[in-house]
Parts: C-alpha cells; sequence; structure tokens
C-alpha cells in the first residue's frame, strides 16, 4: 500500500494505492471509512498513470466527500442504542428497542426501525436486528430474482438462492447455478439490489468477466456502471454491524 497526497485548491486529497493482482484491467477509486480515498488497480499500473486519474477525479472525490460527511459522516462502529441510524433498502431509520414486545410489531414505522429485545443489551439488540435484516433479505431478495429473471432471456427457470453474510463481495454464482447473496446488501438502495442480482444472472450465461459477460449486463441494464459505482461508494455503510 502506497501513500500518496495532491493539493487541490488549497485543500489536501490523501490517497492509498493499492497494488491488486485479482484485477486483470479495471481499476477502482473510492472513499474510505476514515475519509481518504483508495486507489484499487492492477500491478501493471505504473504510478503516474494513477496520479493522473486521481487528479482527473479530485475535485469530485473532495465533493462526494463532503457530502457524505454533511449527511451521514463516516463510518463508525454501531452501538445499538435507541436512537442509532440504521440502513434499510438506502433509507436511514432510528433504532428504537420494544422490550414489550405487545407495545406494537417490529419492523419500519415513523422512521424508525422498531426492535423487540428482553433487554437492552447491545449483543442481544444486535442478534434481534440481524434476525430481522435476514428475514426481510430473504423474503424481497426472493421477490427480485422472480421478477428479475423474467427479463433476462436465457433463464428459463429462477434458479436456487442462499444468502451469506459478507464482507467484500455482494454476490456470486456458482456453474451449478447457485445464486448467493450479500444479506447486508438489504441496507442499500432497491435499483444496487436489483444490479446485483442481475450480475449475477448474466453469470448464469457466462461465468468470468469477459467481454461478452459486459455486453449481457449493458444488454440487461443499460446503467449499471453507475449504479455499481453508488453501492461501492456506499460499501462500508453498508456492510457496518
Amino acid at each position: 500500500m502506497i501513500e500518496q497526497q495532491i493539493i487541490v485548491a488549497g485543500r489536501p486529497l490523501c490517497y492509498r494505492v493499492n497494488f491488486n493482482r485479482r484485477r486483470k484491467t479495471r481499476s477502482l477509486i473510492r472513499i474510505l471509512p476514515d475519509g481518504g480515498v483508495l486507489v484499487d488497480v492492477p500491478l501493471s499500473t505504473n504510478l503516474l498513470q494513477i496520479q493522473a486519474w486521481v487528479a482527473e477525479q479530485a475535485e469530485w472525490l473532495i465533493r462526494r466527500r463532503d457530502e457524505i460527511e454533511a449527511t451521514a459522516g463516516f463510518v463508525r462502529p454501531l452501538t445499538y442504542a435507541d436512537g442509532e441510524a440504521h440502513l434499510f433498502l438506502g433509507e436511514e431509520y432510528r433504532l428504537m428497542t420494544l422490550t414489550r414486545p405487545a407495545a406494537r410489531p417490529q419492523g419500519i414505522a415513523d422512521q424508525r426501525l422498531y426492535i423487540h429485545s428482553a433487554d437492552r443489551d447491545p449483543d442481544s439488540i444486535k442478534r434481534r436486528l440481524w434476525c430481522w435484516y435476514r428475514g426481510q433479505a430473504r423474503a424481497l431478495f426472493r421477490q427480485r430474482l422472480v421478477t428479475l429473471c423474467d427479463a433476462v432471456p436465457w433463464v428459463d427457470r429462477v434458479p436456487e438462492l442462499r444468502l451469506r453474510k459478507m464482507r467484500r463481495r455482494w454476490g456470486s454464482c456458482d456453474a451449478r447455478g447457485l445464486v448467493t447473496l450479500n444479506t447486508h446488501l438489504v441496507k442499500a438502495p432497491l435499483a444496487c439490489i436489483d444490479y446485483v442480482i442481475l450480475h449475477e444472472l448474466c453469470h448464469l450465461r457466462e461465468l468470468n468477466h469477459s467481454p461478452r459477460f459486459y455486453r449481457l449486463m449493458d444488454a440487461v441494464l443499460p446503467h449499471w456502471r453507475g449504479v455499481r459505482q453508488r453501492l461501492d461508494e456506499r460499501a462500508d455503510f453498508i456492510s457496518n454491524e
């Protein structure tokens, strides 16, 4: 990892360069939880190319960093205390713990996320909240998978769906046609969920990331690059727990 810095309109922009042996062609630039910037590039990329690319993106990066700080702030450890903001389908809801389940149903209402818990122990609330997320993800992902299969001509049956909690991947598809989705994805906007599902459905035809695969993506979701960037930018917030 290499630390670099440039000055943009009198403001410093620090960025870290990671030469990733797993990347073949595509590079990624994203804002980190601490407000820094990560540039993830293939091993063959030289520093002059990286500096030029960051300079081109610098004004946008600083503007976007300011927007994140002004709205959601940067990622901080969750405490699971009442009033804390938690994400669901891209929106923030304030956590409210109900120690008496009869008080009201568990779930979303009035910009609040109500969770039943026998006590206010953070670990207990975290477990109950995650159970709620998993139940919502299972129902929603299945519904979107069924709907989106109708829009993909090479899919003749709805594939088997599995949920997993993952830190660095949103989904996968294996040679048997099993689609796995990250349970954290239920915190992302619906457009991002649909993008990931369509990405995996394209893998039913092309298991790699070849030009043919990206042509399939262009056909089923022409604006997928913008959606992917939106998801990548918020990855650390969505996967926070």
